[in-house]
């Protein structure tokens, strides 16, 4: 059976593992690096022991810091592609804007000569 500190250690790679995936842009496995940490905040819901046993440990691991640290990565990362969705939304609406004027005002010819 895993103690408090072998799941707290855990989770710190693991976020450490996302933080790293976020750098380099490797989107996929973020789904799967969350569920792991899901799956082992789960794991230590059910172990018992004290909230400041917690903070303890978690305060020696260094885990606040890297909380910080992935908050910040993701805030980013988030800011960055509201950024390019709204470059490709404007791109988008002038594409159109342009077709539509451009075709929009032409007329078929649809009498026999």
């Amino acid at each position: 059976m895993n103690t408090l500190k072998q799941y707290l250690e855990d989770y710190k790679n693991i976020t450490i593992e996302l933080i790293n995936n976020l750098y380099c842009d490797k989107l996929d496995d973020i789904d799967d690096f969350m569920q792991k940490r899901q799956s082992i905040l789960e794991e230590i819901g059910q172990l018992n022991f004290s909230k400041k046993e917690f903070n303890l440990i978690a305060n020696e691991i260094e885990l606040p810091e890297i909380e910080k640290r992935l908050k910040d990565v993701m805030t980013e990362k988030k800011e960055k592609l509201k950024i390019e969705i709204e470059k490709i939304s404007l791109s988008k609406n002038a594409n159109n804007s342009y077709n539509k004027n451009l075709y929009g005002k032409s007329q078929v010819f649809s009498k026999k000569i």
